[in-house]
């Protein structure tokens, strides 16, 4: 069997491709990665990819603030360029990675007559910027109604999301491949450092928690064996530094950005883990945050927000605190309930690991290679 595994963006940056491809080969499968040369490109991490892949190139002038018509023009000439690529893989299954890589990909399987799955990482057409496009989201939508009920397989990275597209489009069944680590990622032996930790890691956007966490530190000041930490980098950086230096918070601190790999081992130096998700659209309230299994992997209780998949997964496995509510209180009031309560914090610390070894990266898409496996005979 050859996969074809495509993505409308730079293979690189997209961590679940790196981990589908990564995957794929363990398994001793053929596989062929094709995406974008996006202004992004970087040709030495590209040489670092030890697997083939096929890149179509776009003129950089169309994404420096382009115009309509070159944003048509450039969606038009990518997805011809890709699906020629994909048709040149001569592939048995394309893995199509969210809905803007599901229309080239579909018309390559029309030609090759090849199985495909379309894998939404999200519900794409509930975006932020999608719902600023009205035209934009009813064309996108037109497409995914058309193309959805046609691919022989879809896949989903929460329940949540796989029962709202089941309802919506009519679909009798999804597969769930949670987003999660790969089991080699698990640490056994972590050294917490002092003061204790409360960690939120990743980029720091909108809706993740960032700035609420720095309204929190004050009112744990009485706590003075914990700290927040913040690890990451983004837009809202600096004026949640601007907020933490006016307002004299000596209790959080900015650790250094570190590399994929280095994520779980540094999270396993905190206490806790933080997974805030502000339901500032749909496509956030039926996600599940990937720093949850990262937070799980290095052996973290996880304070987590109230949405539907964070919900499921801590009635299943008890490893966390849901909150009331994404309010600064709320937060300490948890944060309170994990510091002084040592049998809650021992417990979830020891289900949190359980989780990491029962949902790992190797039993998730291992379904789905089996699955592929099983349509290509």
């Amino acid at each position: 069997m050859k996969v074809c595994d495509c993505v409308k963006d730079a293979v690189w940056y997209d961590p679940r491709v790196r981990k589908q491809i990564d995957e794929y080969l363990s398994r001793g499968i053929q596989v062929e990665a094709v995406g974008v040369m996006d202004p992004r490109y970087d040709e030495a991490e590209v040489a670092k990819i030890p697997y083939e892949v096929q890149l179509c190139e776009i003129d950089k002038k169309y994404y420096q603030k382009p115009n309509v018509l070159q944003k048509i023009w450039r969606e038009i000439k990518t997805n011809v360029d890709l699906y020629r690529l994909i048709v040149s893989t001569q592939a048995d299954v394309i893995h199509a990675n969210d809905l803007n890589a599901l229309i080239p990909a579909y018309y390559a399987s029309k030609k090759m007559k090849c199985r495909l799955i379309y894998d939404t990482h999200e519900i794409f057409l509930e975006n932020p910027w999608m719902n600023r496009n009205k035209i934009s989201k009813f064309i996108w939508g037109c497409f995914e109604k058309h193309i959805i009920n046609r691919v022989d397989l879809v896949v989903s990275v929460s329940h949540a999301a796989a029962d709202y597209l089941k309802k919506k489009y009519n679909i009798q069944k999804i597969l769930v491949v949670t987003n999660c680590v790969s089991e080699k990622s698990i640490i056994r032996n972590a050294n917490m450092k002092y003061p204790l930790q409360v960690l939120n890691h990743g980029q720091f956007y909108e809706g993740r928690g960032y700035d609420i966490l720095a309204d929190v530190a004050p009112l744990i000041k009485d706590l003075s064996d914990v700290q927040i930490a913040l690890r990451g980098f983004g837009k809202l950086e600096q004026s949640i530094r601007k907020k933490v230096e006016e307002n004299h918070i000596d209790n959080l601190v900015f650790e250094p950005p570190v590399k994929v790999y280095e994520l779980i081992p540094k999270a396993a130096e905190a206490w806790v883990g933080v997974a805030i998700t502000e339901a500032i659209s749909l496509n956030f309230e039926l996600s599940v945050s990937n720093k949850l299994f990262e937070y799980a992997a290095a052996g973290l209780p996880v304070i987590m927000s109230d949405i539907p998949e964070h919900r499921y997964l801590n009635e299943k496995y008890r490893f966390g605190v849901i909150l009331k509510s994404n309010s600064p209180q709320d937060v300490a009031n948890a944060i309170r309930s994990l510091h002084d309560d040592k049998n809650l914090y021992n417990s979830c610390k020891i289900n949190a690991r359980l989780l990491a070894e029962q949902v790992n990266w190797e039993t998730e898409f291992g379904r789905l290679v089996d699955y592929e496996k099983k349509i290509c005979n």
